[in-house]
Order: structure tokens, then C-alpha cells, then sequence
């Protein structure tokens, strides 16, 4: 076992500077039984790593590779199985249980000792032992104590430990200083113990000289000690205060994401507002043109023309998704249905009014004293209707029904006015051919216009 750790000493920790301080030969529980090694290593620079490393023999050579690490600060549970009696099974809770079985006992309870007291020196954690002899954990030892033993160990398990530079350049000026070195190596031996117990009785004579410096010395280190838990104390007061402090950062946070999220729903919304203000709003005055306005003014009837357009505009606007499930909007649009039909049918009954008026005009009437005979013009008439052409034109685009209502009434009323006119047109010529003085004559007079005037009749007849 001391060959194989110089070398994965040699081989595997040295180059990733980590000395190796515990090993134990092992096989995983309940499966074929393959061996690998378990190794507690201590990385050389500060801070100390302390680590768990699993090696196996690599199966295309006679080297080891590095297979598996954990850090002994993930350890939470060592589990010996039993205290009582020899048994080489234990395990290991990292992340999970890692069952294993030691190829003896005693190696079992060396890596165990040496894990205890890497987690007694370096970490200090609370590390739970199952099944462990008490004796085994030195359980009986202070804290302080325990510290100096666990370094005791650390170098009684530290077996192989390579030469520095400044040791090798010693040792060469050393067997230079003694020619006889490699020739008779016993007198080179004897030499060196001599010197040994020399330099061991001066370091006795300078400890017992130093004992009040070590007395004062683990005074200060006790005094440290002190200071540095009084240090760990603030500290954990300090991160609960910066954990708190972030705590408070990400509220506030979230706060302003919600708020951002408010005032960007906020702006849409009204966008959509005045959207729906400034196409679905109808000024009081055009309501009340169309609900009131005098139809027979020029003043009300522009006002009222205004008005049908700004309904009709209201009307068709194209509203955007969702809109029409507003109950705002479905009150606006029911409010805009009902000024149509108001509208509609008072300026169709005004209408119906005019046409029946002008059909029953008696201005238009001939006279017998009448020197010239023609029919009459409706040159006013018409002046007087043209005024509605564009509501005409808004009826027709909303109530195509009342349109045609109001086109018949037109024809049925121009057509009585203008057979009265041709009626009267010809009582009248026929009174005016009456007097002449030969019948013949006055006979074929009368023939020839009436013709002429019945096709005057059929053309303005077609032409309404």
C-alpha cells in the first residue's frame, strides 16, 4: 500500500499540487468486485481544498487515472454499518449514498479517522459519524487540542513528502563535506546521529527557555481565535443585512417591471380611447340638427346636411378588434341607429310634404285670357328641391326603402300636376279655336296640337 501511494502520490496529486493524506482500497457494495482507491487529499496553497477522490488503474496500461471527485464539504454522513464488530462495509452521503466495501477493516477505520480529522482541521463542520467507534473519533479530545493531534497525524500519515531544492542542495553539501559517505555509509550514519542528538538537545534546552514566548504565543492565538469568531459573527450579520438588502432590491425590482407593464397597458388604452373619442362622437349641435333642425330654411337645411354627414362618417367607421364588445361603443352605435331613423323619417315626411304641395300648386294654372298659348314652367319648383339633393343622396346610402317611397310620391304628384297642366292646355286652346270663323279650319287647328302636345306629355312623362 506504501508503493502504490508514492505513486498515485507522484503520478496524479503532485502535478495538480495536493498531497495525499488517507487511502483505503475499495469495491462498490453488491456488484463485481472492482478496485479502485479512495483518497483524501489537502491542496497545497491556501485556501486548503480538502477532497475525496476516487482513482482506478487505467485497463490498457499499469497507470492510475483520476476518476471521480467530491469535496468534503459536501460530505454530510459517513456511515461505519457497525462499531461493534470487524466490518468492512461503509458509506459515504454526497449528493447521494455511495455504498463501498474496504478491502479490510483496519484500512476502513484509518480513512475514516483521517477524513474526521481533515473535517476537525480545515472545515470544522458539522460532519455526522454512524457506527463509528467513539475512540476512533478521539471524541474525548478539546477542540484546541484536537487541532494540534489532527496535525500530529497529518504528518505521521503523510509518509512520502518530496525533497525542496534548498533540502537536496543541504544534502549534496553534506556527503561533500564527508568524503567517506558512500564508501562506509555506517560512519556517515554514526556522524549524523551524533549531530542529531546534538541539535535535539538544543532544541529541548530552547523550548524549555521559550516556554513563557509559547505560553504568551497560544495566549495571542487563544485571543485570535476570539477576534476571528467575533470577525465570522459580524460577517453573518452582515450577510443577512445584504440579504436582505437584495431581497428588497428584487421587489423592487418586480415593482418597476409591474409598473412598466401598467404604464405601457395604460398608453394603449388610451390610444384606444381617443380613438373611439375622436371617430364615435357626435357634436350636440349636429344631434340636434338632426333630432330639430328646421328643414325648410337654407340655414337648417345646411345644418342638417352637415349633420347626416357627420352621421353617416360616425357610422362607417371600421372599428378596430374587440371594439364592438364595449358596452360604450354599443350604446354609441345604438345611439347613432336611432338619429338615423329620426332623421329618416322626419325629412321624408317633410319631403312628402313638398311633393304633395307642389302637387297640388294652382300658380301653374292657365288662364282663357292667356295671350300666348304654353304650358307652364316649374323652374321654382325645382330651384326649391334641389336644396335637398344631398339629403337625398344620404337617404338613398341609409334607407334605400323611404328613398323609393319618396321617388314614387314624387312621380304620382308631378305626374296629377303636370295632366291637370296638359288638361288645362288644352281647354284652353280649344276655346281659343272655338272662336275662329270657319270649322274646318278651326277643326284642323285643333287636331294639330293636340297631337303636338300629347307627345309633349309622353316626353315629360317619361323624363319624371
Amino acid at each position: 500500500m506504501t508503493a502504490i501511494k508514492h505513486a498515485l502520490q507522484r503520478d496524479i496529486f503532485t502535478p495538480n499540487d495536493e498531497r495525499l493524506l488517507g487511502i483505503v482500497n475499495v469495491c462498490k457494495a453488491g456488484k463485481k468486485k472492482k478496485n479502485c482507491f479512495l483518497c483524501a487529499t489537502v491542496t497545497t496553497e491556501r485556501p486548503v481544498q480538502v477532497k475525496v477522490v476516487k482513482v482506478k488503474k487505467s485497463d490498457k496500461g499499469d497507470f492510475y487515472k483520476r476518476q471521480q471527485t467530491w469535496e468534503l464539504r459536501d460530505l454530510t454522513e459517513v456511515d461505519a454499518k457497525d462499531a461493534s464488530k470487524e466490518n468492512p462495509e461503509f458509506d459515504l452521503h454526497f449528493e447521494k449514498v455511495y455504498k463501498w466495501v474496504a478491502s479490510s477493516t483496519a484500512e476502513k477505520n484509518s480513512f475514516i479517522s483521517c477524513i474526521w480529522k481533515l473535517n476537525q482541521r480545515y472545515l470544522r463542520k458539522k460532519l455526522e459519524f454512524v457506527n463509528v467507534s467513539p475512540q476512533l473519533l478521539e471524541e474525548s479530545v478539546p477542540s484546541g487540542e484536537s487541532q494540534s493531534v489532527a496535525g500530529g497525524d497529518e504528518d505521521t500519515l503523510d509518509e512520502y513528502q518530496e525533497l525542496s531544492t534548498r533540502e537536496e542542495q543541504d544534502i549534496e553539501s553534506m556527503m561533500e563535506m564527508c568524503e567517506y559517505a558512500v564508501s562506509n555509509a555506517e560512519a556517515f550514519a554514526e556522524q549524523l546521529s551524533r549531530e542529531l542528538q546534538v541539535l535535539d538537545g538544543a532544541n529541548i534546552q530552547s523550548i524549555m527557555a521559550s516556554e513563557k514566548q509559547v505560553n504568551i504565543l497560544m495566549q495571542l492565538l487563544d485571543e485570535a481565535l476570539g477576534e476571528v469568531d467575533t470577525i465570522e459573527g459580524k460577517l453573518s450579520s452582515y450577510e443577512e443585512m445584504l440579504q436582505s438588502v437584495k431581497d428588497q432590491m428584487d421587489q423592487i425590482s418586480q415593482s418597476n417591471r409591474l409598473i412598466q407593464i401598467s404604464n405601457t397597458n395604460n398608453g394603449k388604452l388610451l390610444d384606444e380611447i381617443q380613438f373611439l373619442v375622436n371617430y364615435l362622437d357626435l357634436s350636440k349641435g349636429h344631434i340636434r340638427a338632426l333630432q330639430d333642425g328646421d328643414l325648410s330654411s337654407p340655414k337648417g337645411i345646411e345644418a342638417c346636411i352637415n349633420a347626416s354627414e357627420a352621421l353617416l362618417q360616425c357610422m362607417n367607421v371600421a372599428l378596430r378588434p374587440g371594439h364592438e364588445k364595449l358596452s360604450a361603443v354599443k350604446q354609441q352605435q345604438h345611439l347613432f341607429a336611432e338619429l338615423r331613423d329620426t332623421f329618416a323619417r322626419r325629412l321624408t315626411n317633410h319631403l312628402n310634404n313638398v311633393f304633395v304641395h307642389q302637387g297640388h300648386d294652382q300658380s301653374s294654372t292657365m288662364s282663357q285670357n292667356t295671350v300666348e298659348l304654353s304650358l307652364p314652367k316649374h323652374s321654382p319648383l325645382h330651384r326649391d328641391l334641389l336644396r335637398y339633393a344631398k339629403l337625398m343622396e344620404w337617404l338613398k346610402n341609409t334607407h334605400r326603402e323611404k328613398y323609393d317611397g319618396l321617388s314614387r310620391t314624387y312621380v304620382d304628384y308631378m305626374s296629377r300636376l303636370y295632366e291637370r297642366e296638359i288638361k288645362d292646355f288644352f281647354e284652353v286652346a280649344k276655346i281659343k279655336m272655338a272662336g275662329t270663323s270657319k270649322e274646318a279650319k278651326g277643326k284642323f287647328e285643333k287636331e294639330r296640337p293636340v297631337k303636338r302636345f300629347m307627345l309633349v306629355f309622353y316626353s315629360i312623362s317619361y323624363a319624371v
